[in-house]
């Protein structure tokens, strides 16, 4: 293996927002997300002359100092280092992202896939899809537990993706201009590990209810699908709202996630729905153009949002 001849290896992904299916997709059931490129994590490492040193928001140091919060990163990089038969190579690993943590939004998953880049990139090696989601998902796996693979399909896509675990992963059109997403962000961490617990405890103690409600889920996720593909807006944000209410009947909602998505609704959107994991992080509302989608935003911030986004909802795969 040659390394890089610019002397550096690079690598790009970006948050994904999950439309519909969260939860539901870890039992068999599909689920739809989009990409978000405004949220971006961009990776680059070099040689260094001594050391394995890691300069990130979340964590600054060297790789043997990586403490358990970070385990899922530490174990990637162990695993990168022996693909390429590197294990004593000295680097220094740059990460730089605006993808808020633990909200949702796929960072974890957007910052193992852009390292995973980054070091494919510098050994001048293909990196193939199987490989990009083998190493994605060992870190995903430690740091979130029994991941679907949602986050990984989708913060590397450019177009929507219908998905179901360990069955599908494709892509789709989707144009519901001049429709918009809202996105909100609660400023509380999600809690994927501890929501994942409270379903499987649901499971336990109500497994024929819990079952159906998961189901329930995976026809929703059918519905949208339609709704997408036939421009059906409000159709669309019904869908959403069903969603919520499974979604909270599970247990996996938050007090600040139901006062955003109902300022949302009041504010005009036809639906609203937390997204990712839940137990805080972030929440979608569905906007039927963009003036409303400002109007949401804002409604959003008077809320207690720490912050928002706004995305349009045109893809057209190449």
């Amino acid at each position: 293996m040659t390394p890089d001849a610019q002397g550096f290896g690079h690598g790009l992904a970006h948050a994904k927002v999950i439309l519909i299916g969260e939860h539901a997709v870890v039992y068999g059931q599909p689920a739809i997300a989009m990409p978000l490129s405004t949220l971006k994590v961009e990776a680059i490492v070099r040689p260094a002359a001594s050391g394995q040193t890691i300069v990130s928001p979340p964590f600054t140091g060297d790789l043997a100092e990586v403490g358990d919060s970070f385990e899922g990163l530490r174990q990637l990089l162990l695993q990168l280092l022996r693909r390429f038969n590197q294990v004593d190579w000295a680097f220094e690993l740059r990460v730089d992202t605006n993808i808020p943590e633990e909200r949702g939004l796929g960072s974890s998953a957007a910052f193992a896939t852009a390292i995973t880049k980054a070091f494919f990139d510098y050994f001048e090696v293909h990196l193939t899809h199987a490989e990009l989601q083998y190493f994605a998902n060992l870190e995903e796996n430690i740091t979130h537990g029994k991941a679907s693979g949602l986050d990984v399909a989708a913060v590397s896509a450019s177009a929507p993706v219908w998905f179901i675990r360990d069955q599908i992963l494709e892509s789709f059109d989707m144009n519901m201009t001049p429709a918009a997403l809202v996105i909100g962000d609660t400023g509380v961490h999600g809690q994927t590990i501890r929501a994942i617990s409270v379903i499987q405890e649901q499971l336990i103690l109500a497994q024929n209810q819990t079952t159906q409600q998961i189901e329930r889920l995976g026809e929703l996720v059918a519905d949208a699908r339609h709704a997408l593909s036939d421009h059906h807006l409000r159709a669309l944000g019904e869908i959403f709202n069903q969603a919520q209410s499974v979604l909270s009947d599970l247990g996996v909602s938050h007090p600040q996630l139901d006062k955003l998505i109902a300022a949302a609704r009041q504010a005009g959107a036809l639906g609203a729905k937390l997204t990712g994991g839940g137990i805080g992080g972030a929440m979608i509302a569905l906007a039927k153009n963009p003036t409303d989608a400002q109007t949401i935003a804002t409604a959003l911030k008077n809320a207690g949002a720490r912050d928002t986004w706004i995305a349009d909802l045109n893809f057209e795969m190449d």
